[in-house]
């Protein structure tokens, strides 16, 4: 049954996102698509703003908070769990992978792959064209510059970039204490 369920509510999810692909990336367009992709994921938010061409994979163990912000191209693949928590801002054709491929006799192919979760805490912002490998936490108000990609978890307020990503500043934290 379960399987089902996630079919349907992953049909769901294209539809919604195909026929509302002609419509402009107004502020309201993308909370419509939001409201309607609402049941697809395992939990949702208020406020949910959605651009054309976004991607999300096994949406029925998405879980998304209040207030967040997934940008046009944006490429989600949910298997193992992503999670992203209030105020989360993802910019356009950031990826956010919760597997991994694995070698089996020397071959990808074929080889079981491993899931693990991947956690974006409030207020987070990833970069255009980062990514997130699967088992990373982004801690509360961190930054991942655009263009990085995050092997490992990041500190609240931290500023990361590179490839691999590495630390390269802290964020401003207004009103919160920096930890």
């Amino acid at each position: 049954m379960y399987s089902i369920c996630r079919v349907i509510k992953y049909m769901w999810f294209i539809a919604v996102m195909k026929t509302t692909s002609w419509l402009p990336d107004f502020q309201f367009i993308m909370r419509i698509r939001g409201f309607l992709t609402r049941p697809c994921f395992f939990h949702c938010g208020r406020d949910l703003q959605i651009a054309s061409n976004a991607m999300i994979v096994y949406t029925s163990n998405v879980s998304i908070g209040d207030h967040v912000y997934i940008a046009y191209g944006v490429w989600i693949q949910g298997v193992g769990g992503v999670t992203l928590e209030d105020e989360v801002m993802l910019a356009p054709y950031a990826v956010l992978a919760s597997s991994d491929h694995t070698e089996c006799n020397g071959s990808y192919r074929f080889a079981a792959g491993i899931h693990e979760p991947i956690y974006i805490d409030k207020g987070a912002w990833i970069g255009a064209h980062a990514v997130i490998t699967a088992g990373v936490t982004v801690g509360k108000g961190a930054v991942c510059a655009a263009g990085s990609v995050v092997t490992k978890d990041v500190p609240p307020h931290a500023i990361v970039g590179g490839v691999p990503s590495r630390r390269i500043g802290i964020a401003e934290a207004l009103g919160d204490e920096i930890s």
